[in-house]
């Protein structure tokens, strides 16, 4: 992995935990609505999307547009499965598996 995706990754993280934390230390003891609560449950799964998006179809500083491909239909499955299962790892596992397996297949 290169510098630039480790950073991306690394500062993209500490933003994220930034997000949920703030709130939290800001307004202790009070509850919030039901819409702040779901914005912050949702806000890290954005964030994390961002990063994913960013570390599958970037090499360097351009779109990886060989890979491109393979690596969006791996990204759909993933989704695919984490909703259907609810399961965010088995998603992840689902997808991991496919794209080694099309990497291995080219």
């Amino acid at each position: 992995m290169d510098d630039t995706r480790l950073t991306t990754i690394l500062v993209i993280g500490a933003l994220t935990y930034a997000l949920r934390l703030l709130p939290q230390l800001l307004f202790v003891g009070k509850t919030f609505s039901d819409a702040a609560d779901r914005y912050l449950r949702y806000l890290s799964y954005a964030l994390i999307c961002g990063i994913i998006s960013n570390v599958l179809f970037m090499t360097g500083d351009h779109i990886a547009t060989a890979v491109a491909p393979q690596r969006a239909i791996a990204l759909a499955v993933t989704v695919l499965v984490a909703h259907r299962t609810k399961n965010a790892v088995m998603g992840i596992a689902a997808g991991l598996v496919l794209v080694l397996l099309l990497a291995w297949l080219r």
